[in-house]
């Protein structure tokens, strides 16, 4: 009987082996909505909708549920959380492709294009007050393994993923022996012996071979695998019931009628021989069993490009209603961006007289007045060198045409393009001076308040009547 409910049962310590509860702690005490497809392009209608408490997902071969594919689905997960003032890291590995967009519209992580499978991205994310916001997590899988994770967390905390990416699953390249027996208990001699690749199987309301009937009857696979030694999770997905051994113990006891759940547990294996038993039993309806281990492991985090071997000492909460933050120490200095009242960033260094902090800000590293800024054990902060202030650049003419940004708040880059670094933003319903244009007039370059960079024309819409021709190519 196909169900479509997940679970996962608690597994005790056991002799000679260490067994944990998979983790079940919604991200920040906010769970996802999770809405599960049957195509990879998030196509109604949906398969399943379901609540996750956290985003750490490894299904291996096999599929979230009995009611959705095991290749060729698609997920889609949200979820509004109160969020503080501040710049968040996020962390997102998958296998195929995933996306996050914070907010409805801004896109932090995005590798359905790109291909990067298996790899670790990370992203930064400026929250400009403290409010309620959306997050998002597209997730495509197609073919082969399919594993989904993603975190965030305060980025003046350094932080580090909260999950273990997988391992590449392990090569069960040995054969299982198959005994069926005519009954319910496995008692008696099996009525047949056979040799399989795997002891997954899909009998549906039939019967497994012809001396076995299709209802009221039981199986054991056994077979001795060559692992390394690490830390293993395995899974069994059946109707009706299963039982699972490693090594002579009992990790799994579901030997009953179904429940449509999937049950998992964590183990560590020594290197070399394994001995793994699954007992399987049918009483009526649909028969199948699904196997699944995979292996867990640390790695390290690919770092954000620009945070390399820059070090973090302490926070800065901004006391200003709005803050400068230059290019060097100096109140004559470049202004880079401008940060706001109570958000928190990283402190890197401050400057040889203490009146200047070093900060880490949207990926850039910048100096803001210690006058306008709440540094706690701000003598511990080391002095670090400081470039000789640049003389202020020429700002760009501006031409007469003006854009506004609408609908939403619209970032300024210091390019015409997404990959560039963000420099500031527009808030909804102010304007800019336009001081040139990209070739196909997608990106426009402006000036806002001295932040001379680049916002995309989607969002920020150019005054009625504008002669675009008369806009100069300027990127």
């Amino acid at each position: 009987m196909w169900r479509r409910f997940l679970g996962a049962a608690a597994v005790v310590l056991l002799l000679g082996t260490a067994f944990m509860a998979l983790p079940a702690q919604a991200q920040n005490g906010v769970p996802w909505t999770g809405q599960y497809y049957n195509n990879p392009t998030l196509s109604d209608p949906v398969a399943l909708h379901r609540t996750d408490n956290t985003i750490a997902f490894n299904w291996g071969l096999g599929s979230p549920d009995a009611g959705v594919n095991a290749d060729f689905f698609s997920v889609r997960w949200a979820q509004d959380v109160q969020l503080q003032a501040g710049t968040y890291r996020f962390f997102a590995l998958a296998d195929d492709n995933i996306r996050v967009t914070f907010n409805f519209h801004q896109t932090l992580i995005d590798t359905f294009a790109t291909g990067q499978v298996g790899q670790l991205m990370t992203a930064d994310v400026n929250v400009p007050a403290s409010g309620s916001y959306h997050i998002q997590v597209d997730y495509r899988e197609e073919t082969g393994e399919a594993y989904a994770f993603v975190s965030y967390a305060n980025a003046a905390t350094n932080p580090q993923p909260n999950f273990n990416p997988p391992l590449p699953n392990p090569q069960l390249t040995n054969p299982w022996t198959v005994q069926y027996f005519s009954n319910t208990t496995m008692t008696g001699d099996p009525t047949a012996i056979l040799s399989v690749s795997t002891p997954n199987h899909n009998w549906g309301t039939g019967q497994p071979v012809g001396s076995v009937p299709a209802d009221n009857w039981s199986a054991r696979f056994t077979s001795v695998q060559n692992l390394a030694a690490g830390t293993y999770t395995a899974s069994l997905r059946m109707d009706d019931g299963a039982r699972l051994f490693v090594n002579g113990q009992l990790l799994i006891n579901q030997f009953g009628p179904a429940t449509g759940q999937t049950y998992s547990a964590t183990f560590t294996l020594p290197a070399g021989a394994n001995t793994f038993q699954i007992d399987f039993v049918e009483f009526g309806g649909d028969a199948y069993l699904e196997f699944t281990l995979t292996q867990s492991g640390q790695i390290v985090p690919t770092p954000v490009p620009t945070l390399s071997g820059i070090n973090v000492f302490s926070t800065a909460t901004v006391t200003a209603y709005r803050l400068n933050i230059r290019s060097a120490p100096d109140p004559q200095a470049q202004i880079i961006t401008r940060v706001n009242r109570n958000e928190t960033y990283p402190v890197t260094g401050r400057s040889a007289d203490g009146r200047w902090f070093q900060l880490l800000v949207n990926n850039q590293l910048g100096w803001g007045s210690g006058a306008f800024l709440f540094v706690p054990n701000e003598a511990l902060v080391p002095v670090v060198d400081a470039p000789a202030p640049n003389p202020q650049p020429t700002t760009p003419p501006s031409t007469s045409f003006i854009v506004t940004a609408s609908p939403f708040t619209v970032n300024i880059r210091s390019g015409p393009g997404t990959e560039y670094n963000r420099i500031g933003q527009i808030p909804a319903g102010r304007t800019a001076a336009v001081v040139g244009r990209n070739s196909n007039a997608t990106w426009w370059n402006i000036n806002y308040n001295g932040i001379v960079g680049w916002v995309v024309a989607e969002y920020a819409a150019i005054q009625a009547g504008a002669n675009i021709n008369a806009i100069p190519i300027t990127g």
